[in-house]
């Protein structure tokens, strides 16, 4: 395991000695959970492309509708066609 030591305002490590008080645990049980939680969130995220939409396709809902339409068009091997 590694240590990491951070900087932090008063107030929030109060509120971490409270939450850790309260659930009978310590601060960095506490710290590490929320770092877990945080970090999960992150990575849970879709990864979209900043460039989708900004041309015009002659499709009024293709840049609202884009991830749905490259997830079902989407082929690993052979790419992905707007064909339909």
């Amino acid at each position: 395991m590694v240590t990491i030591a951070i900087q932090a305002e008063e107030t929030l490590i109060a509120t971490l000695r409270q939450i850790a008080e309260r659930r009978q645990t310590t601060v960095e049980e506490v710290t590490k959970e929320a770092l877990e939680q945080y970090l999960q969130k992150q990575t849970l995220k879709a990864k979209t492309y900043s460039f989708i939409g900004i041309g015009h396709s002659g499709k009024k809902n293709l840049s609202t509708q884009v991830e749905s339409i490259l997830t079902q068009a989407a082929n690993r091997r052979e790419g992905w066609s707007l064909s339909e």
